[in-house]
């Protein structure tokens, strides 16, 4: 199993947050199957006159991995229920955007995209014109079944967050299931054998890691970097010093407990006592050393090998013992009691909420005809019903379940989140295009009950601890000569920001020092730091 690179091993496990597709040739990854439905009795295409003539629809999606397809179940499913054909054509997931700008630009775009995302030039799409919009009377009347799925508030708060700047949604976002599912997570065995608490400060932390290091030279912190920004690998640490973990995605955030708005907050004095911390995380060795460029395999080694103690994470501890029972037969990975935060501030720790949605779910290409489109809401709409979210979180009786007193359980040949081993949903042609599992419909409650126990609890203990907090994701409303602007202007800004960040991690500035700080200033201010500040608290302000 640990030849399988991390990422994927831990998308296993984190089903509402994965991005997988498959080949023509019928390869797939797979997110980890969920507890579904009871066999349908909604009536098949044959026996509908509505679906009489069958429609082959060309679709696009972009690949992860790739494992075989025994049996394309998805697709006998859109046959016998709607006489729906999709004719797929699949590219790598680096490639994929490229290939779609390329492709739509061309005019050969396929008619529908099972998900867009934003950082996959989704919102150049919308831009261009190249996306059908989705209006909202349209949704209310085709799609009863996913405006089911929010409650009047969350949709409100999704519609502005997600429209573009002409008022209208391209794409239907998802729906998040926990609001509440990261806490810290340690290697107890070893925090118990050398005498070491788990950290409540970021002193703490650099303590006791100190500790496990010198007593087993072990790497302490292993997380890698990713394609959109190489601090993503240590984001994990942002929430001890008051800043959402998210803000490299986000940008700007509000205080939740100020309610003050900070419109681009790494390059603001408030950011230096967190680039000191990394600092001294890297020059002691307590954070792997090429965290900026290490691949999911140099990352997957390191573990393999003990690396890796300490982590802020979604994953189940029975998996993370997995990894490396092999090197430590006594590793216990294990939940911090509690679900304790270390933080600078104990007046205001913060803790990440989950947004009310995922900005990605499925699009459909301008100029699609009506026919083709009235078949693919049909299909949404059902997809995001209970028949359908029970289809796509567990898949097919007899194939990936069975029922046991009467309730869905995956057959022993199946993966859950727990076992990585075995078939995924993918392996018979389930969730390929990722309309479940975070694409566009929320999983059934079921999959929550019965692998994410733990997490529900995290969800009630976390928001009601004293002093707690989830930071506030803040809504814009820009015109689109202004999101043009913004994402020129930001594409330099954020080149900058990361690399005077790695050059203050890494030792090459230092973050204490005025003057090394006022190069990264001065850099920043010339990439168009004072402009993207405008132009986000005036969309800011616009959109309250």
């Amino acid at each position: 199993m640990l030849k399988k690179p991390f990422s994927l091993l831990m998308s296993l496990i984190l089903p509402a947050l994965l991005v997988v597709g498959c080949s023509n040739s019928g390869n797939a990854p797979s997110p980890s199957p969920a507890p579904a439905a009871s066999p349908s009795s909604e009536p098949t295409a044959t026996a509908n006159s509505k679906y009489e003539k069958e429609l082959t629809i060309t679709v696009s999606r972009a690949i992860l991995d790739a494992t075989n397809v025994k049996e394309d179940l998805e697709a006998k499913m859109l046959k016998e229920k709607f006489n729906l054909v999709f004719k797929s054509e699949d590219y790598s997931r680096n490639d994929w955007p490229t290939k779609m700008t390329l492709l739509l630009s061309t005019g050969d775009g396929p008619e529908f995209i099972p998900y867009s995302r934003d950082q996959w030039k989704s919102v150049e799409w919308m831009s261009s014109g190249y996306l059908r919009p989705f209006e909202l009377d349209e949704i209310k009347q085709k799609l009863p079944n996913y405006l089911k799925i929010w409650t009047d508030e969350e949709w409100d708060t999704v519609y502005k967050s997600t429209r573009f700047s002409d008022g209208k949604v391209y794409f239907l976002p998802s729906k998040r299931t926990i609001p509440v599912q990261n806490a810290w997570q340690y290697r107890k065995d070893l925090f118990d054998k050398y005498g070491v608490d788990f950290p409540k400060t970021p002193d703490e932390m650099l303590a006791a890691l100190q500790t496990i290091k010198d007593k087993t030279g072990l790497i302490p912190f292993v997380s890698p970097g990713n394609t959109s920004s190489p601090l993503w690998a240590v984001s994990t640490f942002f929430q001890m010093f008051g800043f959402p973990d998210l803000v490299l995605n986000w940008n700007s955030y509000v205080d939740p407990v100020t309610n003050e708005f900070h419109a681009y907050p790494l390059a603001t004095e408030e950011s230096r006592e967190m680039l000191v911390f990394l600092n001294k995380m890297y020059t002691n060795g307590l954070m792997m050393k090429d965290f900026a460029t290490a691949t999911a395999d140099q990352t997957n080694k390191l573990i393999a090998q003990g690396n890796n103690v300490i982590m802020q994470t979604i994953t189940d501890p029975a998996y993370n013992n997995e990894l490396q029972q092999a090197v430590a037969p006594d590793v216990n990975w294990t939940w911090v009691e509690n679900y304790d935060h270390p933080t600078n501030n104990p007046q205001k720790t913060i803790y990440k909420k989950e947004a009310y949605y995922s900005f990605w779910g499925p699009a459909i290409k301008a100029g699609t005809s009506q026919e083709k489109v009235d078949r693919l809401l049909d299909y949404l709409n059902w997809a995001a019903s209970e028949e359908g979210q029970m289809w796509y979180t567990f898949g097919k009786e007899g194939a990936t379940y069975e029922m046991k007193n009467g309730v869905p359980t995956y057959l022993p040949t199946m993966s859950t989140p727990t076992n990585a081993e075995g078939d995924k949903l993918p392996t018979y042609g389930i969730n390929i295009g990722l309309i479940g599992f975070g694409g566009f419909m929320t999983l059934h409650k079921a999959f929550d009950e019965s692998f994410n126990k733990v997490k529900l609890d995290m969800s009630k203990v976390i928001p009601s601890k004293p002093n707690y907090y989830g930071p506030i994701e803040p809504i814009f409303q820009f015109s689109e000569d202004e999101r043009k602007e913004l994402v020129a202007l930001e594409t330099n800004l954020n080149g900058v920001r990361d690399e005077y960040w790695l050059k203050f991690i890494i030792g090459a500035l230092d973050p204490t020092n005025d003057s090394d700080w006022e190069k990264f200033i001065k850099a920043a201010n010339k990439a168009g730091l004072s402009e993207v500040v405008n132009l986000r608290t005036d969309a800011y302000n616009k959109a309250k």
